[in-house]
């Protein structure tokens, strides 16, 4: 994978608000066979070997899209991928007894990703989440990751692709205020709905929708 570098072809239109972009250079065979893949570098505290992320200017979050290729791929080829997270936590519960709220941890912060751009202050809403379970944090990191994602074939390069992932990005300050949420109070019955719209993908659907409807409206 190409890697360092997000790259914006997108144009400003005078009517229709910005929508940026990330595009990402995959070798297939690097991501053809999740069930190959060490998962435990995804959900737990596994290293990468190799991927020469130092050269990198923030090599964490470099190193967690390239983790969420590998997710996306395992999504896309249709294998099981709760089943292989959720082995994985079985077998290391054993030896680390908090592997499976650090798993929900790297779940939520490549969700986090995703809806604000930012991976390392995930930590700042991890409030939403606490009552998630693995299987619906799978669920939703899937659904909020294939909403983004288009995928290009060159047809005199088959053994690459281009990954393209729309940002789409979560005014959480527009929300609050929306379901007349103090972030401080989260035994509010306004915080509580609010959590519920939150923990769905319904947000992104939403986004999409909009972004759609100004290009309709206006686009050229």
């Amino acid at each position: 994978m190409e890697h360092c570098y997000s790259y914006d072809f997108t144009k400003k239109h005078y009517k229709i608000p910005y929508q940026g972009c990330k595009l990402f250079k995959i070798k297939l065979k690097e991501f053809e066979d999740f069930d190959d893949f060490n998962i435990r570098s995804v959900i737990g505290h596994g290293s990468l070997i190799g991927e020469g992320f130092e050269d990198c200017k923030d090599s964490e979050t470099d190193k967690a899209w390239f983790k969420l290729m590998h997710l996306l791929f395992g999504f896309l080829g249709e294998y099981d991928v709760k089943k292989k997270i959720g082995d994985d936590i079985k077998r290391r519960t054993r030896d680390y007894h908090n592997y499976e709220e650090w798993a929900k941890e790297a779940l939520y912060e490549y969700i986090e990703l995703l809806r604000t751009g930012d991976y390392s202050s995930a930590y700042e809403h991890e409030e939403f989440y606490k009552k998630m379970t693995v299987e619906e944090l799978v669920d939703l990191l899937e659904e909020e990751l294939l909403h983004r994602v288009t995928i290009y074939q060159d047809p005199d390069s088959p053994k690459a692709v281009i990954v393209e992932i729309t940002d789409y990005y979560y005014d959480y300050d527009a929300l609050y205020k929306k379901y007349g949420v103090d972030p401080e109070d989260n035994s509010s019955e306004s915080y509580i709905k609010f959590i519920n719209y939150i923990t769905t993908s319904a947000e992104i659907k939403r986004l999409k929708n909009q972004q759609t409807m100004y290009e309709q409206m206006w686009g050229e």
